[in-house]
């Protein structure tokens, strides 16, 4: 028995031969009850997880009540001997009145054996054409993700959090795209997850005189989830690079400040809901505390200093995948602040 044979794939939609999938829409959307077909955009998920087939089926029904496109689902099964494709064709609708309305096309391939080429021709051969490409490539960057695929993508969404060597795939990365031939824009869901916790400090500093004594910083703490270490990571790298930091090489985190002084830094794992949980900063006249309960959509601000006072609460990002992707396609881009932060971060990743 194959692989593909043993999975649950009841949930895809109608399985059809691999060469009969353009006829199979077709015949989708010649059914009279079938809505009006909606595609802005060709939207791909990438995993090598035989789990997340229904995970993502799942997921893509909620993303496509906001998002029009053609979504491509795609299952390789890597180390297989025998290699073959199975297909399966299906639509995602929303009701007015009790009747479908504006309905969006969902492929699936569960790909056994596939190397760089089949993953991606079995892609290219299935777009929706002359419509953007994006691609959310989950878990590891392996070498199915190849330059000739990679230029093609105009939006590459990827999760730095589940890679075991960050530091070296993240130069893979930037590497195809300072090789002129990738041309995608870049967003990291790592990234993604602590812009509640940067958008939270920016309005605890907006009082002149914090500025004033922010860069005389010497202690910063996060604390984060245990699979989100990145995450902590990355606001680490931001808040350093705003300060024009520079990392002390040795086992203990420490950046030094624009003054020759250190920063210690201290990273604590928490509960494993929230992925970011508490941001702490103090110097010798200030302190900040930023603070999210795992099971809360608001932030909890405090800053202390003898001339500015706060303590509020104000909305937080949703933490789940489908939030942040969603989010994500309405910009159809990446950010400029997470190239900033990169080679601050690197260091921290690799700091021999």
């Amino acid at each position: 028995m194959s692989h593909a044979s043993a999975l649950n794939t009841v949930f895809l939609g109608q399985e059809v031969p691999l060469g009969r999938v353009p006829k199979a829409l077709r015949e989708l959307w010649a059914d009279e009850s079938a809505g009006t077909r909606a595609s802005l955009m060709n939207f791909a998920i990438y995993s090598e997880e035989p789990l997340s087939l229904e995970k993502n089926t799942v997921l893509l029904a909620s993303l496509m009540r906001e998002h029009s496109c053609r979504s491509l689902l795609i299952l390789n099964v890597p180390g297989v001997a025998k290699p073959q494709t199975r297909a399966w064709v299906t639509a995602h609708c929303q009701l007015t009145n009790g009747k479908k309305s504006v309905c969006c096309e969902q492929l699936s391939f569960v790909i056994e054996g596939g190397t760089a080429d089949q993953v991606r021709n079995t892609i290219f051969a299935h777009l929706d054409s002359d419509l953007p490409l994006v691609v959310w490539w989950q878990g590891e960057l392996t070498e199915r993700f190849d330059e000739r695929f990679a230029s093609v993508i105009d939006s590459l969404i990827i999760d730095s959090s589940q890679w075991c060597q960050p530091a070296k795939t993240m130069r893979q990365v930037l590497e195809l795209r300072r090789g002129g031939v990738a041309r995608f824009s870049l967003s990291d869901l790592a990234w993604m997850r602590s812009h509640f916790m940067r958008v939270a400090l920016a309005a605890a500093c907006q009082s002149a005189v914090v500025l004033v004594d922010l860069p005389k910083l010497n202690m910063l703490k996060v604390v984060h989830a245990p699979a989100h270490r990145m995450s902590a990571l990355m606001l680490v790298a931001w808040i350093g690079t705003q300060l024009k930091c520079t990392l002390i090489a040795g086992e203990a985190l420490q950046l030094e400040r624009r003054d020759g002084e250190t920063i210690t830094i201290v990273l604590e794992e928490g509960p494993a809901d929230c992925p970011l949980q508490e941001l702490q900063l103090s110097g010798s006249k200030f302190s900040i505390g930023i603070k999210r309960d795992p099971s809360s959509s608001f932030v909890h601000a405090t800053l202390d200093h003898p001339q500015a006072k706060r303590d509020d609460v104000q909305p937080a990002d949703q933490n789940n995948d489908a939030e942040l992707i969603g989010a994500q396609l309405s910009r159809l881009g990446g950010t400029t602040r997470y190239f900033e932060v990169i080679p601050l971060l690197q260091r921290l990743l690799d700091p021999q």
